[in-house]
This record gives structure tokens, sequence and C-alpha cells, in this order.
């Protein structure tokens, strides 16, 4: 086997997402229950910033990486890049011209294609992979030194080409080409006229380097402008709409003509018939995950929010360790430009308006009991945790100011359903049927994320059901995150852990409130006094409250019997 074909097949199986190349064991597809609930679309959105991209960044997210080396290569040239700017700008401006090379390569060798057109677009495809060639080498003899394997490799690849005989053949004679075909620009054509001034026959003259242009009639008359018609310039129409019988034999000399023309090209072009494009064709979709990312790490880190690189811990670990953690779609969310609560504001503000927590799961406790108000972050919190693993699994920077996370085999969640009346279940018997559902799919490995699971039954049951689910949870060893207002099922924390088997340690959380008297609202003599209470959105290890501040928040929203009943009064409903 001659070197050019054995080095080719390794030059088009490079990847930067799949460094070693796909393996089945290497990524499993997201639950797309999961992918819904956490709204990953939105982050998805946001890294693409274009919605052309959004198809690539999707099919990257849509398989979460098994392999802590693949996960690490994918890391390696992140960090790469956001330190190399240079890099990033090049990549940036050859999108475009990746862009051209995949229509021009793609769209060769159809069938009902012209021996023209395949040259002609062969050339445009050269003339693009040189310009990638070039850029690409130029940069990275500019750049310091690179520590991921990927680029270090690319960079390689690169010099192999430029190295490669042919290739440097290609970049003396393609310019010249480029001069001939670029130099086909027009051609004239004779016409005479019969007794009725109706063209009657025409042949064709000349084939010019320019191109003819819209002018006036008596700028014509008086040679102001040689290449200027003394009349509208029309386009061709489809050939289904040709209805003059002379122009068909004429289109045919003009192709036959433009054969002639172009047949040394086609012959000069067959030397360079082993140079391939497909390598920046496949490394387009990779550029444009690792640009995407790029982006979202730096606004994030202008808006003054965290953004670090995750370590992968050892996936027996089973554990999800990360300081300063917040909700990268809550950041989202306050980036938006129409999000009028930060209109206007400097870098810094919206880092101020998001609360970030601190959140671990190991083997001290795995499954995290976490009580606390409505509107106080329990939901967030579960968001933040969610995106966090999903995003190291697709070898993503995560939204925190340090994460140890062990790899899990899918992130699985369970979120409130609404009522099927037609289905005839009701919500507590579609939440049922789901969370069955789930069960036979999760493993020790797996994270879970229940929010509100198994509330829309009375307390009593509800509870009973809690205890009965934890408890598998415990024995299954996997980690979980369940939010919900069973405070009991909280309090009870040590006896579960007692009373059943696992290595999977249950202990409670709580989102903290502020809790100040309300002066507008002073009960009166005898009454109790009444509290405001603001959340806090800080999540903490510790024991339940015991209550979810009902009483006071609807104090807060103007529905409590007190308030309801002065309001009837007003409206002389009741006396």
């Amino acid at each position: 086997m001659d070197k050019e074909t054995a080095a080719e097949p390794i030059t088009l199986a490079f990847s930067l997402l799949w460094p070693k190349g796909r393996q089945k064991s290497d990524a499993v597809l997201i639950e797309p229950g999961s992918a819904v609930d956490l709204d990953v679309q939105k982050l998805v959105e946001f890294i693409a910033s274009d919605a052309k991209k959004e198809s690539h960044i999707q099919d990257v997210f849509k398989n979460l990486c098994q392999n802590p080396e693949t996960i690490n290569c994918r890391l390696d040239v992140l960090e790469d890049l956001l330190n190399c700017p240079a890099l990033v700008e090049c990549w940036e401006s050859l999108m475009p011209v990746l862009s051209e090379l995949r229509y021009y390569s793609s769209h060769r060798n159809k069938d009902n294609w012209s021996d023209l057109i395949e040259v002609i677009w062969r050339l445009r495809e050269l003339e693009h992979y040189i310009r990638c060639v070039t850029d690409l080498g130029q940069t990275f003899s500019s750049l310091p030194g690179l520590r991921s394997q990927g680029l270090i490799r690319l960079r390689q690849l690169v010099a192999e080409i430029q190295k490669d005989p042919t290739y440097q053949k290609l970049g003396k004679e393609l310019p010249a080409l480029l001069v001939k075909i670029n130099s086909l620009q027009s051609i004239t054509v004779g016409v005479n006229l019969n007794a009725g001034f109706l063209p009657c026959e025409a042949a064709l003259l000349s084939v010019n380097s320019e191109k003819f242009t819209d002018g006036p009639f008596f700028d014509k008359l008086i040679g102001k402008s040689e290449w200027k018609g003394i009349a509208p310039l029309h386009r061709a129409p489809n050939e289904s709409e040709f209805t003059n019988p002379l122009m068909i034999p004429l289109f045919k000399d003009i192709a036959e003509i433009m054969r002639k023309t172009i047949r040394p090209l086609s012959k000069a072009l067959k030397e360079f018939i082993s140079i391939n494009s497909r390598l920046f064709v496949k490394l387009q979709e990779d550029f444009i995950f690792f640009l995407g990312a790029v982006n979202m790490v730096n606004t994030l880190l202008r808006h003054g929010l965290p953004m670090i690189r995750p370590t992968v811990a050892e996936k027996e670990k089973r554990m999800f360790d990360a300081s300063g953690l917040y909700s990268v779609n809550l950041a989202i969310h306050l980036l938006h430009p129409r999000t009028k609560a930060v209109e206007n504001q400097a870098a810094g503000q919206i880092a101020d308006a998001i609360v970030k927590n601190d959140f671990r799961l190991d083997h001290k406790g795995r499954i995290a009991i976490l009580t606390g108000p409505n509107r106080g972050g329990k939901t967030t919190i579960l968001q933040a945790v969610g995106l966090a693993q999903i995003m190291m699994q697709v070898g993503l920077y995560v939204p925190a100011e340090r994460a140890e996370l062990s790899i899990a085999d899918n992130v699985f969640t369970h979120y409130p359903a609404k009522e099927e009346l037609e289905r005839g279940t009701g919500r507590f018997g579609e939440e049922a049927q789901r969370l069955r559902d789930l069960f036979g799919k999760v493993t020790c490995w797996s994270l879970l994320l229940l929010n509100e699971t198994l509330s829309s039954t009375s307390m009593g049951e509800s509870l009973f059901l809690a205890v009965d689910l934890v408890r598998v949870l415990r024995l299954m060893g996997l980690r979980a995150l369940y939010t919900t207002h069973l405070h009991q099922l909280a309090a009870n924390i040590e006896r579960i852990n007692k009373g059943s088997k696992g290595d999977s340690l249950l202990f409670s959380m709580v989102a903290l409130v502020k809790k100040e008297k309300d002066p507008e609202a002073e009960g009166k003599p005898g009454e109790k006094a009444a509290f405001k209470i603001t959340p806090t959105f800080k999540i903490v290890a510790g024991p339940p409250e015991g209550k979810s501040y009902a009483i006071d928040l609807a104090r807060r929203f103007g529905i409590s019997r007190e308030q309801l009943l002065v309001r009837l009064k007003e409206r002389g409903k009741l006396k």
C-alpha cells in the first residue's frame, strides 16, 4: 500500500469530538423527557447563537459521553481555545469557507451534471481547501504550546498536508487555473434579423473576460461603454420556458464551446484527484460546537458568572460535588435582551442577581431530600444539577466555581404532569405510570431528579409512598435529588437510613428564607404577629423547617383568609 493511500483513512477519520472514533459504548442517548424537563433546548440555542447551527449542537447534546478520556479530550480542546483567541478568530473566519467547501464537495459528481460544471465546482472546492490549509497552518505556526491532543494532531495533519508534493504542486498551479476559469465571464452572440426585424439567425461570436451590464441606449450610441447593453439585461428563463426555437441550438453551441474551453482544465485537475476535502467538511461540525462553547464561556465570564472546567471523577464514586453552582438557563434568561429586568445592566449586575449554591452527593449522602417554600429555588437547583451533569458529559465547562462529577449512565427526571382526561388516569395515574417506566431504566450509575413526585394524592398517601420510594432508591445506590413539600419525609431520614439497606444514605436539605415582621400586616391584639417571608434561594444541608410558610405566602400575595374577608366586605358582599 502506498504512502498516500495509507495516510488517507487516518486523515478522513479525524475528529475533535471523537478522538478515537465513536464507539457504541462511548455514549448513550439522553432521555428525551429529561431534556424537556431540564429545558436543554434553551442551552443549545444559546451555544448555537444561529438557527442554522442548532442541529449540530443538538446532535452533540443527544449523546452523553460515557468515556472519561473522550470527555477530557474535549475539555482539553476547549481549554486551549479559551487560551488561544487567535485560533478562535481563525476558525470563525473559516466558517463561511467551510460552508462553501461543504456545498461544493457534496454537490459534485451528480449524474445529471455536465463535465463543465464538474470541473468548475472541483476548482472551487480546491480553492477553499487551500484556504483552509493555509490559514490553519499560519495560525498554528504562531501559537504558543498547545496542550490538547486533538489540536496537536490537527496541527500535525495540516503540516503533513502542506509538505505533501501533490498539495505543493496544487498551490503553485491552482492560481493559473482559477484565472482561466474566472476569465470566462460572458459571450458575444451575433443575431440576424428578417424583414420584420425579428431574430431569424444567431451565432456565437466570442468568449469574453468581462461581464455585460445594463446601460442607457444613448450611452451605447455615443460609445461611452463597450460592455453595456442598449436594452435591459435579461436573465435566461428555465429550460421549460424556452419559447424561441432559435435559442435551443444556440445554447447547445455555447455549451459545446465552453466544454472545449474547459477541457485543458479538466486534464490538469486529474493530477490532484487524490486530494480530498472531507477532512475539513467533517471538522466544520466540530468547529461549530467548540466555537459556540467558547462564546458561551466568555459571555458568562464577562458578566461575572463563574465557568469552570469540571474534574471527571471515577464512575465508581457516584458523586456530584460542586461549589458556587447555579442554573445556566437562569443566567441565559437574564442575559436575554428582552428580559426587561436586566436591560442596560453592566457586567456584574446579572451575577449579583443569581444566587450560587454548594451541592454535594457522595458516600456520605447520595440522596438529598430538599424541602422549602414555593418559589424558594428548589426547582432551580434541580435544573442546575441536571444541566451541569449533562454539560460535563458533552465536554463543556460547567456553571460553578468548582466541580467534581462522576459520569452518569443517564440523567432521569420526574416532574409534575398535567392531568390527561382523555386517558382517564388522572394526574396521579399519569405520574405513577411514568415513575414505573422510569424504574425500568435507572441503575446505580444514574442521576435521578424528582420534582414534587407523589404530590398529586393526599398528604398521608404521599408520605407513605414517598418513604417506600426513597427506600428503594437507597437500596439501588444511585444519586438522587428529591424536592418535596413532605417535611415529615425529611424529618424521618435518620429512621429511614437505619431501617433500610443500601450504600446511598439520605440527607436533608432546605431552601432558606428570610423571616421578618411585616409592619403593614400587624395582627390585632392577641393575634399572632404577621411575618414577611422572603426566599433567599440559598440551599443548604440541614433539617426541614417543618412548614412551607403557606400562611405567610398567602398574606404576601393578598389571599389570606383575613385579606379575602376584607375584600369581600369592601365590595359589600359580606356584612
